[in-house]
Parts: C-alpha cells; sequence; structure tokens
C-alpha cells in the first residue's frame, strides 16, 4: 500500500508543480497566449509540460541556476530551472512522507521518474518535432529514449536520497 500512496501522490505533485510552474514562467515572459495556441494546435505538449524536468540532469540544471543568478539574468529562465529543481524535490518529499517504509518511499518516487522519462521517450518517437520546438535535438527516437531513461534513472536516484530522508519508518 505504501508504494502505491507514493507512486500516486508524488506523481501528482510532480504533474502539478510543472504544470504550476510552466504558468508562471509564461505568465512573466508574456507568452502564456502562446503556450495554450501551442497546446491546442499540439496537445501532445502536455506532456512536456508535465514531465520535462525528468530530462534534465539536476546538476546541469544547478548550474544554469548559478550561471543565470551570477551574470544578473533574472528573468522567466531563471524561474524555469527553479522549477526543475523544486518540483522533483517536493514531489520525492511527499513520496517520502506517504510511503509506509523506505521501500515504499524511494519505490514510488523511482517510478515516477521512470514514468515521466518513458512519457517522454514516448512522445519522442510520436512527434519528435515537439521536442524539437522546445530545443531538445532528436537526431534518434531511440537514443532519445535511452537517454530520457538515464536522465530518469538519475533523477530517480537523487531525488530518490530525499524521499528516504523522510520516511517515516525510523533509520534503524
Amino acid at each position: 500500500m505504501g508504494l502505491g500512496k507514493a507512486l500516486g501522490f508524488s506523481l501528482l505533485a510532480l504533474i502539478g508543480l510543472n504544470f504550476l510552474f510552466v504558468i508562471i514562467t509564461k505568465t512573466i515572459s508574456g507568452n502564456l497566449n502562446l503556450l495554450f495556441g501551442d497546446i491546442s494546435s499540439n496537445p501532445l505538449i502536455i506532456l512536456l509540460i508535465f514531465f520535462g524536468p525528468m530530462i534534465n540532469m539536476p546538476g546541469s540544471v544547478f548550474s544554469s541556476i548559478y550561471l543565470q543568478i551570477s551574470s544578473g539574468t533574472i528573468g522567466s529562465s531563471l524561474i524555469q530551472s527553479i522549477g526543475f529543481i523544486i518540483s522533483p524535490f517536493v514531489a520525492s518529499l511527499i513520496a517520502g512522507r506517504t510511503g509506509e517504509n523506505k521501500g515504499g518511499s524511494f519505490g514510488g518516487w523511482m517510478i515516477t521518474a521512470m514514468i515521466s522519462a518513458v512519457a517522454l521517450g514516448i512522445l519522442a518517437f510520436i512527434n519528435p518535432a515537439t521536442l524539437l520546438y522546445y530545443g531538445i535535438p532528436i537526431a534518434d527516437p531511440s537514443v532519445a529514449l535511452i537517454s530520457f531513461l538515464m536522465c530518469g534513472a538519475v533523477n530517480g536516484v537523487f531525488y530518490g536520497c530525499f524521499s528516504l530522508l523522510f520516511t517515516k519508518e525510523e533509520m534503524f
């Protein structure tokens, strides 16, 4: 029961926070109407909105935040990069609190990360032009799937450590 609860709540939190940060980012940049126009013309963009942070390695996101702050570029791209860190972090904390044991907490978050990576991998096979439109270069969909799965695994292990820290079960 703990694994299912952790999976459901972390997936719901990840999707909700990603959508919230995309809306905030597009509102700040003034492109909110363009976003909804893109969604109406290509509904598969929803997969990028819901699961986009899972294809970014945490180290590259932290480097991006550092570069943007140090160069004084504070705008919508900084908010988006912060969202790439906060969304999975909060979702993993929720998985940690709702999982009844360490295995359920970590497993629920890891499955959430892999579902996100697989969803974007499927998008690479169905409509690779959508990923190209948002700046994700794809030469071969099978290579993109493997890359997305590796990013999902890294994010799953990285943020899974936080879900283990916040599990209700004691360490020993």
